[in-house]
C-alpha cells in the first residue's frame, strides 16, 4: 500500500518549494550549491514539524479508521502429528518453531525468531519486554489473549530453543564439511594446532607449518592475552534452582568447572607451605637476590605484587555471600578471537584459573610451538609458576610472559624493561588488551545475567561470542590492513626521529643491554642504621681529608725550610699523598650529596606512586557501567578526590625540582665528584599521562656519581635514540607477523574452499547412488519383458524431452565448473547440477 502511494504521488522538490512559497507556509530557501551538514538537518527538522506531521494527522486517522477490523491476515493451517511425526516437525515444514515438544499450543515465524535472534546479540536480550509490547501490539489490533502471561512463557521457549537448533546445525554442517577431508600428515603427527584452536581464529593457528614463514628467533608463533572481569556476576539464589536450569546441548567456550577444581587442587598441593609460613620464609630472606629462571630482583617483583590487586589472592573482588558466580577469566589471541573462559567462583582472582586456561592452551598446541602470554601481572605469575612447579619445564621453555600496555605503568621500571611488550622482543604492537575490549562488548549483558540460572548465563555468553566471531570473520583482511598501515606510519615516524640523531644501531643495542643489566641489577642490603652510620662515615671521612691536609702542608713547610734530603722521594711522598687526599675529598663530596640524592629519590617515588595510585582511581571510575543514582554520587565524590590530590602531587613535584636544582648547583660549584650527572626536572605538562617513555620512570643523577658513566645514562641522544629503535623493533617484528598471517588467510581459506567442494561432491555421489539403488529395485518389480521395454521407451522420451528444455542451463553450470576447476574461487560455492539416472 505504502509503496503503491509512493508511486502514484510522487515527491518533486521544486514543486514542493514553490507550492510552499504560494502558500506563505515556509519561507523559501535559496540553498547553496553544496549544503553543510548541520544546514541540512536543520532543514529537514523544519519541514518535518512544520510542513509533513500536520499534514499526516488526518491520513494517519483515516488508515487506523479503515483498519478496525481484527479478521485480515488470518490464516489456517491444519497439520496431522503422530508419535513417529511429531507436531514440532510438521510446523518446521510450514516455517513455524513450536513452543513445546509434544502438544505446542503457540508456533512463532522463523522469521520473527530469526530477527529477535540477530537483535538481541546488539542490544540486551529482553524476551519479557518484547512479549509485553507483542501483546500490547495485539490487542490494539483486536486479538486479546485472555492468559497473564500465556505469550512470554510459551515464547521464550520457542525463542530459546530455536537458538539452540542455530547452533546445533551451524556445528552439524561445520563438523559435516570437515569430515570429508582426510586429515594432513602434519595433523595426524601433531605437528599442527588443533581442529578446535583453528576454527577458534584461523590467522593464529590456521597455518599448514606454523614454522614456515618464521624469519627471526625471537619472533613468538602466537599471542595471547589473560584478564579477569568481576562485573560479570550472577546472583546468589537460595533456592534450588539446578532442576529448573538444565544443560543446553551446544559446544561452550567454558572449561568444565571439574577441570577448574582438580587445578585448584593441584596448585594448593604444590604450594605446600601454609600462607603463614610462606610469609615468615620470604620475611627471614633479607638479602635481595633474582631467584631461579627470573630476570628482575625479587624486591621489583614484591613492588609490583604491592601495586595491583590482583596479584592479592586474598583480596575480596566479589562477595561469595551474595553471589554464586563472581566473575569470568577469558584467553583471547591477539586478534581479540575468545579461545577459552573460565567462571570463577571465588572471591578473589586465584592463580587456578590463568593456570587451567592455559594447560588447555598447550594441551592443544604441538610440542614446538612458542606462545607469547600478556597478562596484568605476568611477572608474578612467572615467578608462581617458577618457584612452585606449576607449569611443566617444557612449557615454561616455549612460554613468554609479558604485561599489558594499559597496566604497565603499575610496575616498577626494572620489570617493564623487562616484561612491557614494547620493550620485550616478539610482542611487536600487540597490547594484551583483547580481554578489556571483551569486557566491552558484553557489558550490556550484565543485568540480565546477575539473575539468570547457571547454564542459561553460560549459554547467553557462548552465543555473544559466537555472534562476536561470525562478526570479526568478515573484518580478517580488514583488520589486517589497518594494522599493516598503522605499523608502517609508526615505523617511518620513528627511523625518522632515529636517523636525525646520527647514533649507529650497533651503539644503541649494546647501550640497551647495558642498560638492562645495570637496572635489573639486585639491591644491596639495608641497614636500620643507615643514617648513623652515613654521618659516622662523613666524619671520619673529615678527619681523614683533614690529616692529609695537614700532611701536605708539612712536607711543603719541609720545602721552604730546605730539610729536604732526597729531593726524589720528596716528590713521590707529595704525589703519593696528595693523590690520598683528592681520592678522600672526592669521597666526602659524594657522601655529602647523598644526603640530596635520598631525598629527592624518595620524592620521586613518592610521586610515581601518588600518580599510579590517581591512574588506578581513575581507571575503577571510567570501568564502571550500570551506575544507579547512589553509585553516581559516590563516583561524583571519587572524581571530586582524585581532583584535589592533584595539587598535593604538585607540591611534591615542586619540591622534587629544587632539589635537583640544588644538585646542580653543587656540581656546577665543584662540590659534587667528578663524573656526577644532575637529575633530570620533572615537566608540569603531561605529568598525569604516565607515558611508559617519560622521564619519571627513570632515576637518572639520583644514584652514586660515577668516574665515567655509561651513555645510556648520561647522553640524551642515546637514552631517544634507544626509545627509537626498541619502535623500530617492534614495528619490524610486527611487519613480519602481518605478512605471515596474510599468507595464512590465504591458505586458510583455500584449504575451507577445498572442504566446501569435497563435501558437496561426496554428497552428490550419495545422492546419485541413492536413485540407482531405487531405480535397480523399481526394475526388479517389473514382471513382464515386454512390460520392461515399453517403460524404458516412454523413459527415454521423457528424458530427451527434459534435456532439451535444460539443455543451455547445464552448459551455463558445466561453464561455471570449468572455472572452478582452473582455480576460480567465487564467493559462496556452487552445488553442481543433478545428475539423471538413465533407466
Amino acid at each position: 500500500m505504502l509503496t503503491s502511494l509512493l508511486q502514484s504521488t510522487p515527491y518533486h522538490p521544486a514543486s514542493q518549494a514553490v507550492d510552499d512559497a504560494e502558500n506563505n507556509s515556509v519561507t523559501p530557501v535559496k540553498s547553496p550549491l553544496r549544503v553543510g551538514g548541520l544546514e541540512k538537518r536543520q532543514n529537514q527538522w523544519h519541514r518535518w514539524s512544520q510542513d509533513i506531521i500536520p499534514a499526516l494527522v488526518e491520513p494517519y486517522l483515516q488508515y487506523l479508521e479503515a483498519s478496525q477490523s481484527p479478521c485480515s491476515g488470518l490464516e489456517e493451517i491444519e497439520i496431522n502429528a503422530c508419535p513417529c511425526r511429531p507436531a514440532p516437525v510438521c510446523l518446521m515444514q510450514h516455517g513455524l518453531f513450536a513452543s513445546s515438544p509434544v502438544a505446542p499450543t503457540l508456533a512463532v515465524d522463523l522469521r520473527v525468531l530469526e530477527f529477535l535472534k540477530k537483535l538481541f546479540v546488539r542490544l540486551t536480550p529482553n524476551t519479557t519486554a518484547w512479549c509485553e509490547a507483542l501483546e500490547s501490539f495485539l490487542d490494539g489490533q483486536g486479538y486479546k489473549l485472555q492468559l497473564k502471561d500465556s505469550l512470554r512463557q510459551r515464547f521464550s521457549n520457542a525463542y530459546h530453543w530455536y537458538t539452540v537448533l542455530t547452533v546445533y546445525v551451524e556445528d552439524h554442517v561445520a563438523a559435516l564439511v570437515h569430515s570429508f577431508a582426510s586429515p594432513s600428515a602434519e595433523q595426524v603427527l601433531g605437528f599442527q594446532p588443533s581442529g578446535y584452536l583453528q576454527s577458534c581464529c584461523p590467522l593464529c593457528f590456521g597455518a599448514s607449518d606454523f614454522q614456515r614463514e618464521k624469519s627471526a628467533q625471537d619472533d613468538l608463533d602466537c599471542i595471547v592475552c589473560l584478564d579477569a572481569c568481576f562485573t560479570q556476576k550472577r546472583n546468589n539464589n537460595p533456592r534450588n534452582t539446578a532442576t529448573h536450569d538444565p544443560t543446553n546441548p551446544t559446544n561452550t567456550v567454558f572449561i568444565p568447572e571439574s577441570e577448574v577444581k582438580a587445578m585448584e587442587c593441584f596448585v594448593e598441593k604444590q604450594r605446600g607451605l601454609s600462607s603463614r609460613q610462606h610469609t615468615l620464609a620470604e620475611g627471614q630472606q633479607r638479602e635481595d637476590c633474582v631467584e631461579d629462571g627470573m630476570k628482575v630482583p625479587t624486591s621489583v617483583l614484591d613492588g609490583c605484587r604491592d601495586s595491583f590487586h590482583a596479584a592479592d589472592e586474598k583480596r575480596k573482588k566479589a562477595s561469595t555471600q551474595f553471589f554464586a558466580d563472581t566473575g569470568l577469566m577469558a584467553l583471547l589471541c591477539h586478534h581479540d578471537r575468545v579461545l577459552w573462559l573460565d567462571n570463577m567462583t571465588s572471591a578473589g582472582e586465584k592463580q587456578h584459573y590463568a593456570l587451567v586456561l592455559l594447560k588447555h592452551l598447550f594441551d592443544n598446541l604441538p610440542a614446538t610451538m612458542t606462545v607469547g602470554l600478556l597478562y596484568d601481572i605476568g611477572c608474578h605469575l612467572e615467578r608462581s609458576c617458577r618457584k612452585w612447579k606449576l607449569l611443566e619445564d617444557g612449557i615454561l621453555s616455549r612460554l613468554k610472559f609479558g604485561i599489558s600496555v594499559f597496566h604497565a605503568y603499575g610496575h616498577q621500571w626494572p620489570c617493564q624493561i623487562v616484561y612491557h611488550p614494547r620493550k620485550c622482543a616478539g610482542f611487536g604492537l600487540s597490547d594484551g588488551e583483547g580481554c578489556e575490549r571483551l569486557w566491552s562488548s558484553l557489558k550490556r549483558l550484565i543485568p540480565t545475567l546477575r539473575v539468570s540460572g547457571y547454564h542459561q548465563r553460560l549459554f547467553v555468553l557462548d552465543n555473544q561470542i559466537r555472534h562476536n566471531h561470525e562478526k570479526s570473520y568478515a573484518a580478517l583482511g580488514q583488520w589486517l590492513n589497518k594494522k599493516w598501515s598503522l605499523c608502517k606510519s609508526k615505523k617511518s615516524v620513528a627511523l625518522e626521529n632515529l636517523h636525525a640523531l646520527h647514533v649507529d644501531m650497533q651503539t644503541l643495542q649494546s647501550e640497551w643491554a647495558a642498560q638492562v643489566e645495570s637496572q635489573t641489577q639486585p639491591l644491596p642490603r639495608q641497614s636500620k642504621n643507615k643514617g648513623s652510620e652515613l654521618l659516622a662515615h662523613i666524619l671520619a671521612l673529615e678527619k681523614t681529608v683533614q690529616g692529609y691536609k695537614s700532611h701536605v702542608e708539612q712536607l711543603e713547610q719541609d720545602l721552604v725550610n730546605d730539610r729536604v734530603t732526597d729531593i726524589i722521594d720528596y716528590n713521590l711522598q707529595l704525589a703519593s699523598v696528595q693523590g690520598s687526599l683528592a681520592k678522600a675529598d672526592q669521597a666526602l663530596k659524594q657522601k655529602k650529596m647523598a644526603p640530596t640524592h635520598t631525598n629527592a629519590k624518595a620524592l620521586k617515588i613518592q610521586i610515581r606512586e601518588r600518580l599510579c595510585q590517581r591512574k588506578f582511581e581513575l581507571e575503577r571510575l571510567e570501568q564502571s557501567y550500570q551506575n544507579s543514582v547512589n553509585e553516581n554520587h559516590l563516583h561524583s565524590h571519587v572524581e571530586s578526590s582524585i581532583k584535589r590530590q592533584e595539587p598535593a602531587i604538585s607540591k611534591l613535584v615542586t619540591t622534587y625540582n629544587t632539589l635537583c636544582g640544588e644538585l646542580l648547583g653543587m656540581i656546577r660549584l665543584s662540590r659534587a665528584p667528578p663524573g656526577a650527572i644532575p637529575p633530570t626536572p620533572i615537566p608540569s605538562k603531561g605529568l598525569f599521562q604516565l607515558d611508559v617513555d617519560s622521564d619519571i620512570w627513570q632515576d637518572v643523577g639520583l644514584g652514586e656519581g660515577l668516574p665515567d658513566p655509561p651513555r645510556w645514562l648520561a647522553d640524551e641522544d642515546v637514552r631517544k635514540g634507544i626509545r627509537f629503535m626498541l619502535e623500530v623493533d617492534r614495528c619490524n617484528e610486527e611487519e613480519r607477523r602481518l605478512s605471515r598471517e596474510r599468507t595464512i588467510l590465504q591458505e586458510w581459506f583455500a584449504v575451507e574452499w577445498h572442504h566446501v567442494q569435497v563435501a558437496l561432491a561426496c554428497n552428490a555421489d550419495q545422492l546419485t547412488e541413492e536413485e540407482s539403488q531405487n531405480c535397480s529395485s523399481d526394475d526388479e518389480d517389473l514382471v513382464s519383458e515386454g512390460l520392461l521395454i515399453a517403460t524404458e521407451e516412454i523413459a527415454l522420451v521423457e528424458e530427451d524431452y527434459m534435456g532439451q528444455e535444460s539443455e543451455e542451463q547445464f552448459t551455463e553450470d558445466e561453464d561455471w565448473l570449468e572455472d572452478i576447476g582452473e582455480g576460480y574461487l567465487p564467493s559462496s560455492p556452487l552445488r553442481s547440477p543433478a545428475k539423471r539416472c538413465r533407466r
